[in-house]
């Protein structure tokens, strides 16, 4: 199920990527952010339990020269970004949500090559910059604006992102990528408990409407899509490819957020929007095909 080709699971974890963002913000109006993501993450882990069975893979979780990456890993990967992404959602959409999101490409193209000396070539930065324009295009119709208070707090904790990468990329090589993944839900647990005290200490009985069927809805959803495949893949591919290609790639999803939105009924399909959409496919297939003339 989780070993294909590198540049398939990445385009596997772009479409996980798309749909929790939209799914996420369906779930804001009934329960403190914090809380959401403990749930989805202890949904997740229990699916990986399931999943290892007697393989062994999840004693790895423990082992010395893992956890203390993986804590790393889950609290700047899931606990810290996710909380702050899911609190800027009351105030923006899931479309500028996730173009803000784009940000994340600065970030790694610095990062990646003074930490990791992965440096992009030229035509990757060509790529990059298509995805950047396209993604652009998609909400600057007819003078629409950022909604800064929600963007901002998006674009204020996508450096984590990048450090939390950078820590799977230190993991031990023995790991398998669905072990990863695990580790990343597993050790997200702690960070989102503290908060969660941390929250209720200081605003009161978080919320949690256990009588909403769309809470319940995508709690699930989140947790099996995203945190248990999506992050398989995302594993699968950046273990074998080039960590800035690999989010040059990703980082085009949110042209799939714009049309599931569209299919919501919360927005519509416009010669502007779609241009913007063909450039950043367009600016993603390049790097794609660079991510495959690496692997042969």
């Amino acid at each position: 199920m989780f070993k294909i080709l590198p540049v398939y699971a990445i385009w596997l974890a772009w479409f996980a990527t798309s749909i929790n963002v939209v799914i996420s913000k369906l779930a804001v109006p009934y329960v403190t952010s914090a809380l959401f993501l403990f749930w989805t993450c202890l949904l997740a882990v229990l699916c990986f339990r399931i999943y290892f069975g007697k393989s062994g893979e999840w004693d790895k979780l423990f082992r010395k020269d893992v956890w203390p990456k993986a804590l790393g890993m889950g609290t700047f990967g899931t606990a810290l970004p996710m909380t702050i992404f899911m609190v800027a959602l009351n105030y923006t959409t899931p479309v500028n949500a996730a173009i803000a999101n784009q940000f994340e490409i600065i970030y790694s193209l610095i990062l990646s090559a003074i930490i990791l000396k992965e440096h992009p070539s030229l035509k990757q930065i060509a790529g990059s910059i298509l995805i950047l324009l396209g993604v652009g295009l998609i909400i600057l119709e007819g003078g629409t604006s950022l909604q800064a208070k929600g963007d901002l707090l998006v674009i204020s904790c996508l450096w984590m992102y990048q450090v939390s990468h950078i820590f799977a990329k230190k993991l031990p090589t023995d790991l398998e990528p669905q072990t990863i993944a695990a580790a990343r839900a597993l050790y997200a647990l702690p960070a989102l408990g503290l908060l969660c005290i941390v929250l209720s200490i200081i605003q009161g009985p978080l919320q949690f409407n256990a009588k909403a069927p769309t809470l319940w809805l995508v709690l699930g959803a989140s947790a099996l899509i995203n945190y248990f495949l999506g992050n398989c893949y995302w594993y699968q591919a950046i273990r074998h490819m080039d960590l800035s290609k690999a989010t040059a790639i990703i980082l085009s999803y949110p042209v799939m957020t714009y049309i599931l939105s569209v299919l919501f009924g919360q927005d519509r399909i416009t010669v502007y929007k779609i241009t913007g959409m063909i450039l950043a496919v367009g600016g993603a297939y390049i790097v794609t095909l660079l991510a495959k003339g690496a692997k042969k």
